[in-house]
């Protein structure tokens, strides 16, 4: 099975080689857990390596998202235009929502992908975000046109990460469990990578990461630090 690496120490490891190619993956979190930032370092780093990759970004600004992940060490420059950053935050702030001018947001991020899909031929997508996008797009009926937007997602033949905040649904007993997405769209992915807080200490605060589901994939199930050093690395929890 041919995959796609995502150039995180010790997750590659854990995803046997990397995301089985052609997977639609939610990058999923609470607010300050890195998704963004993990996100764009996977398709930076194979597009340094010559995958064409398209992130498209519907809440930071471009020259916002650049300079974050330019303080990273992840310069646009290095990737020999492979990696084409589409704006369409820009238009979110131009035109606003479109229940007040009338855009339909869905049919114009789907013209974007196929549009530059044509000419620029990219393997690997990410939307940052699907609840900016839903935001934006004022769905109905949710679940449907979630189904109906990943099912043409599908259709570009490409590897697709999804940033998604991840939220906690009440229990019969009165507790909240995790959830892993707003309106369980983690049963029509392929694959899940959460990111979490985690108290350390009295203190501290950690970053970790779980893969909790990777179709094709035989991997470990638990939590691991996610560290960035110069690059995404994981580590096992200490004891």
């Amino acid at each position: 099975m041919k995959r796609t690496p995502t150039f995180v120490e010790g997750l590659d490891e854990v995803l046997q080689g990397g995301i089985p190619s052609g997977s639609l993956v939610l990058v999923t979190g609470s607010p300050g857990t890195m998704k963004t930032s993990l996100a764009f370092s996977v398709l930076h780093q194979n597009a340094v390596r010559g995958e064409r990759s398209l992130y498209v970004t519907l809440e930071q600004s471009r020259d916002s998202l650049l300079a974050q992940a330019g303080s990273m060490g992840l310069d646009l420059d290095e990737t020999a235009e492979n990696l084409s950053v589409l704006d369409l935050a820009g238009l979110r702030r131009k035109f606003g929502n479109h229940k007040e001018q009338g855009w339909p947001w869905v049919d114009l991020l789907k013209m974007y992908a196929k549009g530059l899909k044509t000419s620029f031929d990219y393997h690997l997508l990410a939307l940052d975000s699907l609840d900016a996008l839903e935001m934006l797009a004022g769905f109905t009926n949710v679940r449907r046109e979630l189904f109906d937007l990943i099912h043409w997602f599908r259709g570009l033949d490409c590897t697709l990460l999804i940033v998604a905040e991840s939220s906690r649904a009440p229990t019969g007993d009165g507790e909240r469990a995790p959830s892993y997405a707003r309106h369980k769209e983690e049963y029509l992915a392929d694959g899940i990578l959460h990111l979490r807080k985690a108290r350390q200490g009295d203190f501290g605060v950690q970053r970790q990461l779980r893969v909790v589901k990777m179709r094709g994939t035989n991997h470990e199930m638990s939590y691991y630090a996610l560290l960035y050093e110069d690059g995404f690395r994981l580590r096992p929890l200490l004891a």
